[in-house]
């Protein structure tokens, strides 16, 4: 499929739309955020202030600090140039809007506030609330290395992706099956691959909070059933979206692990430690996953790096956003159609926080629009797993 063939993006610019919502409300609560939890100077507060009202009113304004990636994010944002934050792209307005928070307080400059992530209270604070949750749950989950195990690590996962603290506020606990809430699930075809040809994983994390934990017991679980040799933990080089996993956020949690006061939850970490060690267990961070780009725009070096391996897990909304181009696709698109391109076999694990799907059947599609709550694709009751062979 060619790029002339693809559909529009989604615009912030769309009326009524969640796009614009998370514009408008979410991220300006995103900024009284930090400023509530970190002493900035008065010169970082300034700027954080004015920020909120360029998203307002615009225009636009670029980075002005020299780093690796200016060259980029000017070249992206070139085509919108003199344009307002609702006026452009949904995806890349998010993304940026997360680059321009960094710059303002100070995150790459020397001083007092370097590498100080502006989201970190807020994330420990999910890490740490979570964890009575996923001890609970983890407890009660089994590690033969077949399809019933392999779909319960993979509905947890998938509802451990609920809570969100860039677009959603809600934290749930509820890490049930509700496979009624799962409107496509091809985990068995996930599995299937794997039981045939075990081999290397790509995990592309999302958030952290029940979210990581459940990541982590998931790969385990892959890795003790044989099911995976080695896997490639994804995260981010950067903060990003407030509550996206970056390798500091794997290592702390692996210590609140290692300190549960369950056998099997501190046997999880050892494990977990002990892949890591031994080259089982990666941890990779490119850059590129903290860019404004689409997945259909891998770097060839990274689109090498990804065919290594025999399958691709992404998790979350966003990677999902990503996956398909963040673009009005019909719903009842083949997902072939729309992301045939990747160059592995991939499963998605999502929960539905914005206005895009593909791969539904019309009698599906129509049953969501007639009998489901009008905010069906964005409230994050629903779930789902899609699988594609490439």
């Amino acid at each position: 499929m060619t790029s002339l063939a693809l559909p529009p993006y989604i615009m912030t610019s769309e009326e009524g739309s969640f796009a614009r919502h998370t514009i408008e409300n979410r991220k300006p609560l995103i900024i009284d955020q930090i400023l509530a939890d970190f002493p900035y100077t008065r010169e970082i507060r300034s700027a954080l202030l004015a920020f909120k009202e360029e998203l307002k009113q615009g225009p636009i304004s670029l980075l002005r600090e020299n780093t690796s990636d200016k060259t980029l994010w000017d070249h992206d944002l070139q085509p919108w140039s003199g344009k307002g934050w609702l006026e452009m792209p949904w995806f890349l307005a998010e993304a940026y809007f997360y680059r321009r928070v960094l710059e303002i307080v100070h995150y790459f400059q020397p001083g007092p506030w370097i590498g100080l992530n502006p989201f970190r209270r807020m994330k420990e604070k999910e890490i740490d609330g979570a964890l009575p949750v996923f001890t609970q749950a983890y407890e009660t989950m089994a590690g033969n290395p077949d399809l019933k195990n392999f779909q319960d690590y993979s509905y947890k996962a998938l509802w451990g992706n609920r809570a969100d603290l860039s677009n959603l506020d809600a934290f749930s606990d509820d890490l049930s099956h509700q496979s009624d809430l799962i409107i496509r699930d091809d985990s068995e075809f996930a599995y299937q691959l794997l039981r045939e040809m075990p081999g290397k994983i790509y995990y592309i994390f999302d958030n952290v909070g029940n979210e990581i934990y459940l990541d982590l017991a998931f790969i385990d679980f892959m890795l003790e059933a044989g099911l995976a040799t080695a896997v490639t933990c994804v995260m981010k080089n950067q903060p990003f979206f407030v509550s996206d996993a970056m390798p500091e956020d794997l290592f702390l949690v692996l210590d609140r692990l290692a300190s549960s006061e369950s056998l099997k939850v501190r046997n999880l970490a050892q494990r977990m430690k002990h892949a890591h060690q031994s080259g089982r267990l990666k941890i990779e961070a490119p850059p590129f996953f903290t860019s404004s780009r689409m997945y259909r725009q891998f770097p060839e070096a990274l689109r090498d790096q990804i065919s290594a391996h025999t399958l691709t897990i992404l998790k979350g909304d966003v990677n999902y956003r990503r996956l398909i181009g963040d673009r009005h696709w019909e719903p009842t698109t083949p997902v072939g159609r729309a992301a045939g391109y990747f160059p592995i076999s991939f499963m998605s694990l999502r929960t539905l926080k914005a206005e895009l799907i593909v791969g539904l059947s019309d009698e599906l599609h129509q049953d969501l629009q007639t009998s489901a709550e009008p905010d069906w694709m964005i409230n994050g009751n629903r779930g789902a797993i899609t699988f594609l062979k490439i």
